[in-house]
């Protein structure tokens, strides 16, 4: 299924390229500007944060929605080498501001404790999820902070299944000073099942497990298979430091720690400390080539086991205002472990491995005038999601809003992602794990507080392995998940303060 993921990072190279610069919006004596600053510092416009969002919630069903003339749209400045991928920039807005939120629904749910024929019988559960928030923007000439919280939970009276508590936390913090910009990220998320399409709070709009502050996908755990459903926990910090040599170029350095703990099962735990470094250079108002360097370390505090890797990327990116924000990294990555683990076709049985794998980073969002195209690729070594000690894997996932009407939002979303398990100790077996996911939505206002939703998503998972036996702790058969919901969102206006 290795084809299946190239085709997707293919797709996004071409979505890509295709978008132009829409000149014919611009003012005539404006179409031969020349070159701005590099747009990856805050030098530009020192005075101005970084744009702001709308309640999540509001802005699922389009009701605080505009038509916004490009022109007044503030360009991305996210670094190509830096946390969060580039992006279409957004209105600016100056003012503070705090949205509470809270959101209910009722979901039924064919597959719970994913259960196969080997496990169990697969039933149906009820659901009543209920969710309360509050997004809160502060911006001085010197700082902007967004912050979003949610809390709540799904429960059920339904005995073969637990009910789950749901905590999240985003955060993103920009310092700026007269070169250079700090800024702190921090996405936590504490779910009663894998955070890759989650489906518990689809339709309620959470930022939870993405996020409005969402960091990329290097600095994250990687947790992108399914588990049996426990509680477990998963925290990116980040702390990025940019800073512009010229008009033209920037220097760009990261330090995060990511952490994946699991409560309710018997997993591999580990946290995972990366450093990276990246040069940045603007070829042309819209075009930017870079080259970083990652070292990565992932220790498992369940198992004697360690994991490194270094990293070197080439990366282009591309950023049209308001239309198009698109980057691809690409190079080799250097792993080396401590104890005999591998990944197929090699068999090594020395203490200290060191192998080459290829690292690729993509991803694009593509906006038009009343629909957002989103999608994102990466391929390289992670963690094993808890179930395996290490294993070479493929995410792909891709996302389209689009407001049909001024009060009713449609959108789909799908997810594909790869584990191909490094063996362990003297073990034969090699464990590759499989899973899709797909689902649709759609919202509908009421007024300017109340949204009406409707959702539909697919799981499903399959497992491999090269020889007889499973080695894994979360080892089972192929399964299949589909879970209805509908529900209601309250969201007050953004208050100002």
């Amino acid at each position: 299924m290795r084809s299946f993921a190239y085709i997707g990072v293919f797709c996004l190279v071409a979505l890509g390229m295709s978008a132009q610069p829409v000149r014919a919006q611009q003012p005539p004596d404006q179409q031969q500007e020349p070159p701005p600053p590099d747009t990856n510092t805050p030098d530009n416009n020192p005075a101005q944060p970084i744009p702001a969002i709308k309640s999540p919630l509001a802005g699922a069903a389009g009701s605080d929605q505009t038509d916004v003339d490009q022109n007044a749209i503030q360009p991305d400045t996210n670094s190509p080498t830096g946390v969060q991928p580039v992006g279409v920039g957004s209105p600016a807005m100056t003012h503070n501001y705090w949205a509470p939120r809270i959101s209910i629904a009722g979901t039924a749910d064919s597959n719970p404790n994913f259960e196969t024929t080997s496990t169990g019988t697969p039933g149906w559960s009820g659901w009543l999820s209920i969710y309360g928030g509050v997004d809160l923007h502060k911006a001085t000439e010197s700082n902007d902070l967004l912050l979003s919280y949610t809390g709540g939970g799904m429960f059920t009276n339904a005995a073969q299944v637990d009910s789950g508590v749901i905590q999240t936390l985003s955060i993103k913090d920009k310092i700026l000073f007269h070169r250079s910009t700090f800024t702190v990220f921090q996405q936590l998320s504490y779910l009663p099942e894998s955070s890759l399409g989650f489906a518990g709070a689809v339709g309620s709009g959470i930022p939870g497990v993405g996020g409005v502050t969402g960091v990329g996908g290097g600095y994250t755990p990687g947790q992108s298979l399914l588990v049996p459903r426990g509680q477990n926990l998963s925290d990116s910090t980040a702390l990025e430091w940019d800073y512009r040599l010229t008009g033209r170029t920037s220097f760009t350095a990261v330090g995060s720690y990511a952490l994946l703990h699991y409560f309710d099962n018997d997993l591999a735990n580990y946290g995972n400390t990366t450093l990276q470094a990246g040069y940045n250079y603007q070829l042309t108002r819209f075009d930017t080539i870079s080259l970083s360097y990652q070292f990565s370390a992932i220790r498992y505090s369940n198992l004697g086991q360690s994991i490194n890797s270094s990293t070197v990327q080439g990366v282009y990116s591309r950023r049209v205002t308001g239309k198009l924000g698109f980057q691809i990294g690409v190079g080799p990555e250097f792993v080396t472990s401590n104890t005999p683990i591998t990944g197929l076709p090699r068999t090594p049985t020395v203490s200290s491995v060191t192998s080459t794998y290829l690292s690729v980073n993509a991803s694009v969002m593509y906006s038009l005038k009343k629909a957002t195209i989103t999608g994102s690729y990466n391929h390289g070594i992670t963690g094993g999601s808890g179930v395996l000690v290490g294993a070479e894997t493929d995410t792909l996932t891709g996302s389209i809003t689009d407001r049909i009407t001024r009060a009713t939002t449609i959108g789909a979303s799908f997810g594909y992602g790869r584990n191909n398990g490094f063996e362990v100790g003297n073990a034969a077996e090699s464990q590759t794990f499989n899973y899709w996911f797909a689902g649709a939505n759609v919202t509908r206002t009421l007024g300017r507080s109340v949204d009406l939703f409707a959702n539909y998503q697919l799981q499903y998972q399959s497992q491999t392995i090269d020889t007889a036996g499973c080695v894994g702790a979360a080892c089972t058969e192929n399964f299949t998940r589909n879970q209805f919901s509908v529900g209601v969102n309250f969201h007050k206006q953004p208050i100002p303060f």
